[in-house]
């Protein structure tokens, strides 16, 4: 396999997985607000990630068909300039 072939398969992997590669080749986490599935749903969740402030709060808690309690959170990101970005909402299992 050529070096180039090899550098995109790699990238499309490591992007696949979650992950992305630098020139360098060294990888690092994609920027995002925390998966909080399985912390207990706590009424809010910072954290600093992408140079900014992702603060997820929760909104509901319900039960679902299945028995399990899950939470709703809205997402905003704040900027390092202090910029406030609504992320939408995710939903996680609380456990």
């Amino acid at each position: 396999m050529r070096i180039s072939t090899a550098a995109k398969a790699a990238t499309t992997l490591a992007l696949a997985g979650g992950l992305a590669l630098t020139l360098g080749g060294a990888a690092f986490a994609l920027t995002g607000p925390t998966n909080l599935t399985g912390k207990g749903c706590p009424s809010v969740y910072n954290n600093s990630d992408g140079g900014g402030l992702w603060t997820q709060t929760l909104t509901k808690k319900f039960i679902a068909g299945n028995g399990s309690l899950y939470g709703t959170y809205k997402v905003v990101f704040r900027s390092p300039a202090g910029n406030l970005s609504n992320e939408g909402t995710k939903e996680y299992r609380c456990y």
